[in-house]
């Protein structure tokens, strides 16, 4: 068996990225990957466990590692801005013009 080298990977990934479709599916599934991992960065920068977290929104801890997995497809604005608040932030959504080909999911 043959192993791939990395730099042999990204040029696979860029030729894919050259499809409309497959572009658009690969920047939804970065973005939420981007999404988890602010939420668990959010977490920890407010020095809670999982545990802890889950306490303040009245779920379990297996609630809170789905989410900071990616294990929970299909998070909602309430659950997004119920963990905000748990964490002192906000949720802010921002509607702006896109180019072609530029991102339409940007997580900051």
């Amino acid at each position: 068996m043959s192993k791939v080298s990395l730099k042999k990977a990204d040029h696979l990934l860029d030729e894919k990225l050259m499809a409309p479709k497959f572009r658009r599916g690969y920047q939804v599934e970065y973005a939420k990957v981007l999404l988890t991992q602010k939420i668990a960065e959010m977490r920890k920068k407010s020095h809670l466990n999982q545990k802890a977290l889950a306490d303040r929104l009245g779920v379990s801890q297996q609630v809170v590692s789905r989410i900071e997995t990616g294990q929970n497809e299909n998070l909602t604005i309430d659950t997004l801005t119920r963990l905000a608040y748990a964490l002192g932030h906000k949720v802010k959504i921002s509607f702006q013009k896109a180019g072609k080909n530029e991102v339409s999911l940007e997580i900051s």
